[in-house]
């Protein structure tokens, strides 16, 4: 019966005979007063797959909370400190000689095995770059591109996270004392179009499809990321989803990262201004009891979060939701005094792509050929003009930057997009790495 997603009515009697079974009427016990309480979702194990467990002749070894917490501890505890991501992962599938499918993009290198060993070795060659987390080749797997049938979700997306779960383990020839190397996060894409907030599903069917990937990556990954989001509507429904999936008393739940795609000028793609979204993202948080760790910006130019961070810089009313609010000068910033208590504190983050500026009217199902790359954004420069000051500095110049240590961009959380290569990542890891040096 769940089978046939296209049929509205079927869909509707599944939903209203497992609610029954469960006695669970809605999820209406989330005190949510900002949004309609969204459809009840299919039990986790209504595959047979309880839990996220597939079978697999991947990399067995589950995540390390402890890694993961060492990691948040350092970042919280000061400003300096950072967490470097990979770069991306498609472009870097396509160079080595993976087929650049249109229709399913990346998602190639999941769908069929024989591209299985360049995938975990594209992960594989970010972690040697410097890169201490690897996300999954899940963005692309989602009904946009045609992934209707829940089933095949959660079994592709299972695939994905193996792969990246076992590219992070340093081989001992024991599997129970293998080193995990590096984080891995659990990328859900958007369910329709990458940069188009007016082509979103409507609530309850972007809860019910964002289900899948998520039960499909858990045993998998350290943190879920919400990736280009174009708008905080869709980021609710991840989310939704996510808080249903997390009330499983056997289930340890996994913590939260959201990314924007923003337009030229700093805002997200819905027009929400940066510093109306990361209080609205945290609230929804929140209220539904999902850990939210951070908030990132990412596929777009890195310009572009430039002047997100100038707005957030400037709007003191938002850094009571930020564990290390970017700084002016040599003090520390005025927290607005309503909210500078706030329970909930995010960091910020931000992973920019190489791409010319993608046109509102975009969709990858009208595209015939890939997006063309800028060629003014080398390894150096993306660094030294954008990352450096990001986390570093807020200021406009080398000799700016080095003579105010105390100067800070505010983001923690670091790496690169469509794109941005290992070798991109290596510079980064090389810059942050004499900059704390420098500190010291």
């Amino acid at each position: 019966l769940i089978g046939d997603r296209s049929c509205p009515v079927r869909r509707s009697v599944y939903v209203y005979v497992y609610a029954v079974c469960l006695g669970r009427r809605s999820l209406a016990s989330f005190p949510s007063k900002s949004h309609p309480s969204p459809v009840i979702l299919p039990p986790p194990s209504m595959f047979g797959m309880g839990d996220g467990q597939t079978e697999s002749k991947h990399h067995k070894t589950p995540p390390s909370p402890c890694l993961l917490r060492r990691h948040l501890a350092r970042l919280k505890s000061s400003p300096y400190e950072t967490l470097l991501l990979d770069g991306g992962t498609g472009e870097e599938l396509f160079l080595r000689g993976v087929p650049d499918d249109r229709k399913i993009w990346s998602a190639t290198a999941i769908v069929h095995e024989r591209y299985h060993a360049i995938l975990e070795e594209v992960h594989r060659s970010f972690i040697r770059s410097g890169s201490q987390v690897v996300t999954t080749n899940s963005y692309g797997i989602v009904p946009g591109v045609g992934f209707n049938d829940g089933k095949e979700v959660i079994h592709l997306t299972s695939l994905a996270g193996e792969i990246a779960r076992k590219s992070v383990f340093r081989g001992s020839g024991d599997i129970d004392k293998e080193e995990q190397q590096a984080l891995v996060l659990g990328s859900l894409g958007p369910l329709v179009e990458s940069y188009r907030p007016d082509l979103i599903m409507d609530h309850d069917e972007g809860v019910l499809h964002f289900a899948f990937p998520i039960e499909g990556l858990y045993k998998h990954v350290d943190m879920y990321i919400i990736e280009t989001s174009s708008t905080t509507k869709e980021a609710f429904q991840a989310i939704d989803a996510l808080a249903f999936f997390n009330r499983s008393p056997s289930r340890a739940p996994r913590p939260l990262l959201v990314s924007f795609t923003l337009k030229q000028n700093g805002k997200i793609r819905s027009d929400e201004s940066v510093v109306d979204a990361i209080p609205a993202i945290i609230k929804y948080c929140d209220e539904r009891d999902v850990e939210i760790v951070g908030v990132l910006f990412n596929c777009c130019e890195p310009e572009a979060i430039d002047k997100a961070l100038v707005e957030i810089q400037r709007n003191k009313h938002i850094h009571g939701f930020l564990h290390h609010p970017p700084s002016a000068g040599n003090d520390e910033p005025e927290h607005d005094e309503k909210n500078s208590e706030h329970n909930t504190k995010v960091l910020l983050g931000a992973y920019a792509n190489r791409l010319m500026p993608v046109q509102e009217d975009w969709t990858i199902s009208g595209s015939t050929s890939p997006n063309h790359f800028r060629n003014d954004l080398s390894p150096e420069r993306y660094w030294s003009d954008f990352v450096r000051r990001w986390c570093l500095c807020h200021g406009t110049g080398d000799e700016e930057c080095l003579s105010s240590l105390q100067r800070r961009g505010g983001l923690q959380i670091v790496g690169g997009c469509c794109g941005i290569t290992p070798g991109h990542i290596n510079v980064l890891r090389n810059g942050l790495s004499k900059s704390n040096t420098e500190k010291r």
